[in-house]
């Protein structure tokens, strides 16, 4: 059974890499990728993967904001380049937390 992920960033080169990365590791599957939370938000109505790659720092809808949208048990992982967050991700029950730049490697400890 593969894990349905969901990418939502507004930086389309973090976008291209998670999804590089999804399609390199056998059991991720990438259901859809959005490039701001509010079409992340219009998805979730109809959808709900089993796992949300989340930037922090987007426009209208930061990924904490959204993070606490979230169903309760909803699986996500936070991927930015901003350290001040950190401590706050673990409050909205993050997974992991992923610094950009993300390698490959790290991103597999993440994802297992």
């Amino acid at each position: 059974m593969k894990i349905q992920c969901m990418l939502i960033d507004d930086e389309p080169y973090a976008v291209n890499l998670l999804e590089e990365y999804i399609l390199q590791v056998p059991y991720l599957e990438l259901q859809h990728k959005c490039y701001h939370a509010l079409e992340a938000l219009e998805i979730l109505k109809g959808s709900r993967p089993d796992l949300i790659f989340l930037d922090i720092n987007m426009p209208h809808l930061s990924g904490m904001q959204l993070a606490s949208l979230l169903p309760p048990k909803q699986l996500f992982i936070f991927t930015t380049a901003y350290s001040e967050f950190a401590a706050e991700s673990y409050e909205k029950n993050a997974l992991d937390y992923l610094m950009q730049p993300i390698t490959f490697h790290r991103f597999l400890k993440a994802v297992r």
